[in-house]
């Protein structure tokens, strides 16, 4: 008997390649408003843009010829593209961003494993903008994920944009980060990525930062990929980043001088 095949739990989806009229209206919209950055311009014809530094999330062209125009309603294709943030400050700041912009938006919905703002790019590609919540408070059925629709609360979700508790102001992380050279960021989190001559190198690293954090009783999430080695500092239960994680990173940057 064949063996049924199931995908890698490790797969994830890639980078999204949309066809548009005028890569100058995309790009004010993706980038000027959604907040992307531009990895790659190719001739005038394609744009390359992502969020983190990553190569690309999505790529937009023209192949299809400047001022093309949307297909008809009723037809198949792309129904939208979904971006993930990292949290309902993040999404919230998000929507604050279209309101003020008086961006039209579709709808809004709760879908008990998530909560999602609907819009339309300036081609008519369907954008959803969404924060997943965490796995343990998805609500299930006979062993199953019971997603639904119901309202949300758009005006929660904008409230939800402010720092509260020990989270830090967008201009206290930006002060932080003038002196923290290895770090990038914002006010989801510090994130470093730092390479090292060898494998051993880089172990003794994270033992070190290990050890740094364990005295200081905060912990980064750390990956190690051969000579490589990420660090994000959140504090998770604030959804954003604190003092805890300022000093931590401090911690890290005397670490690496000495």
């Amino acid at each position: 008997m064949t063996q049924a095949y199931t995908i890698p739990d490790a797969v994830r989806i890639g980078h999204v390649h949309l066809s548009v009229g005028d890569l100058g209206r995309s790009e004010q919209f993706y980038c000027g408003l959604l907040g992307f950055a531009v990895t790659q311009r190719w001739r005038d014809e394609a744009l390359f843009i992502s969020a983190g530094g990553y190569h690309h999330h999505i790529a937009l062209n023209i192949w299809a010829g400047r001022g093309a125009t949307p297909p008809p309603p009723g037809h198949t294709g792309l129904y939208h593209l979904a971006i993930l943030y990292p949290s309902r400050r993040a999404l919230g700041r998000a929507l604050r961003r279209l309101v003020a912009a008086a961006y039209p938006i579709d709808g809004a919905a709760d879908h008990g494993v998530s909560e999602a703002i609907y819009l339309r790019d300036p081609d008519g590609n369907g954008v959803e903008l969404y924060r997943d919540r965490p796995e343990a408070e998805w609500p299930r059925a006979a062993g199953n994920i019971n997603m639904g629709t119901r309202r949300l609360d758009l005006a929660a979700l904008m409230a939800a944009a402010e720092p509260t508790g020990d989270a830090l102001a967008a201009e206290e992380i930006a002060a932080e980060l003038a002196v923290l050279p290895h770090f990038h960021g914002g006010e989801d989190a510090l994130a470093a990525e730092i390479a090292f001559p060898s494998f051993a190198e880089a172990v003794r690293f994270v033992a070190a930062v290990a050890e740094l954090a364990e005295g200081l009783g905060h912990h980064p999430d750390v990956d190690l990929r051969y000579r490589q080695v990420r660090l994000q500092l959140k504090s998770h239960d604030q959804d954003g980043v604190t003092r805890r994680d300022t000093e931590l990173a401090r911690a890290i940057e005397k670490l690496l001088a000495g």
